[in-house]
């Protein structure tokens, strides 16, 4: 996602979501099992993760969508994925 995609998409929420703080680190990503092949970041539809020094990285949590898709594709089984804390996270209004 460019960088102007992700600042609009910032500044205009989706309709009918909302991201309520205080949810923990509910994805890790082990540096010991990461490879650096980015299959999370290919994956991750809000753009949550960067590559630095070799490894993938949490970026922010506040565009988790929280589909586990990260966690999914990981060939290398180097995240540890949770959904967050009652309450808090991705709240939908429908769906």
């Amino acid at each position: 996602m460019s960088e102007e995609i992700y600042k609009q998409a910032k500044e205009n929420p989706i309709y009918g979501c909302e991201w309520v703080p205080e949810t923990g680190d509910f994805i890790r990503v082990r540096s010991d099992l990461c490879t650096g092949c980015s299959a999370c970041i290919k994956a991750c539809f809000g753009n949550c993760f960067q590559l630095k020094d070799g490894k993938a990285r949490i970026k922010t949590y506040e565009t988790c969508c929280e589909c586990g898709a990260c966690w999914f594709v990981c060939p290398e089984n180097a995240i540890d994925f949770s959904w967050p804390k009652g309450g808090t996270g991705i709240i939908m209004e429908h769906g």
